[in-house]
């Protein structure tokens, strides 16, 4: 959309990153960005309406419909986001309050009481620290943190070989540690939802394939094996984590993708056992299973390459009030 040559490049600049921001949803900096091209071009045709508008949107109950913000670009915040940290971080303090009560060796009702404790101060710190909101992505990162947490305290238990304390220690400052690496990311990477699910998939598979391969080699101890897993899932995290930042990606095509992992790790499987007659032949299905979760996830991967494209115009309605005090509907959009 052009302005009138009277005004000055400047105000034509703002204008023009108002309309984008405004068209993001971010509608405070669209308003600011209005109001500087207004007080350098007061005449302008398109800036005082959209000024209006931006100010409409920010006002409760103002907006009357948004299209959907993308999960491949930037994303509002929430409250389904915002819950979804609550529930999580919940749960977590439960878990800490229960493992630090094993260490103590606590009574029944000392386990009760801290499991009580401990999900309180999730609950409650979680829902402090987040006052101002948050995003999907913000709030999948730290949940993820806390998950995998968990997940490498235990393998660490097992490929390690630790003692009772020593496990619920190590769960302890996994749970603990891993989330504080997301609330981290969170603040100064802000990834959004379709970001994480790519990294939370490669940890997945990478783990999920590696152990198939392991189960059908027969040569590998506990110790060996969740050591390697270890590793594997460390490894496909961070490689898929800095792939996301050049590929974009949402959480809806991860979750179909994931989806083609799981049918083909079922085809292979199913093939290899079909073929073997049914013969006893563990070792071929684990390593048919795994080939085929390869399979699956690369050909969903190239069949979903246009998922995230944009299928329709992006348009927002919001209520409109003229000069002489009349009142309707504006309507602008992305096309």
């Amino acid at each position: 959309m052009s302005t009138p040559d009277a005004c000055a490049p400047s105000a034509e600049a703002d204008y023009s990153a108002g309309f984008d921001a405004l068209v993001g949803g971010d509608d405070s900096k669209a308003l600011e960005l209005f109001e500087r091209a207004l007080a350098a071009c007061p005449q302008h045709p398109y800036a005082t309406e959209l000024a209006r508008l931006s100010r409409a949107r920010l006002q409760p109950g103002g907006q009357l419909a948004t299209a959907a913000a993308s999960e491949v670009g930037r994303e509002s915040r929430s409250r389904g986001a915002r819950a979804s940290l609550v529930v999580v971080q919940t749960m977590h303090g439960a878990a800490q309050g229960i493992l630090l009560c094993a260490i103590g060796d606590c009574s029944g009702q000392g386990y009760v009481a801290a499991s009580l404790l401990g999900a309180g101060a999730g609950a409650a710190s979680s829902l402090l620290l987040t006052r101002e909101g948050i995003t999907d992505g913000q709030a999948a990162v730290i949940n993820s943190g806390t998950v995998w947490g968990f997940w490498f305290g235990v393998a660490s238990l097992l490929a390690f070989d630790l003692d009772s304390d020593e496990a619920f220690g190590a769960a302890i400052l996994g749970g603990a540690g891993f989330t504080g690496v997301g609330i981290l990311l969170a603040h100064l990477v802000n990834p959004t939802s379709g970001q994480v699910s790519l990294a939370n998939s490669g940890g997945l598979w990478a783990g999920a394939v590696t152990a198939l391969f392991l189960g059908a080699a027969d040569s590998n101890t506990t110790q060996d094996f969740f050591a390697v897993e270890l590793g594997a899932t460390a490894v496909g995290i961070l490689s898929m984590a800095i792939l996301s930042k050049s590929v974009a990606v949402s959480r809806g095509r991860m979750l179909i993708i994931d989806a083609g992992g799981i049918l083909g790790g079922l085809a292979g499987a199913s093939a290899v056992y079909l073929a073997s007659a049914g013969d006893d032949s563990a070792d071929a299905i684990l390593v048919g299973s795994g080939f085929g979760v390869l399979g699956g996830l690369a050909l969903t991967t190239y069949l979903t390459r246009n998922f995230d494209a944009p299928d329709a115009p992006q348009v927002t309605l919001a209520p409109l009030t003229t000069k002489h005090g009349g009142t309707g509907v504006s309507v602008f959009g992305r096309f």
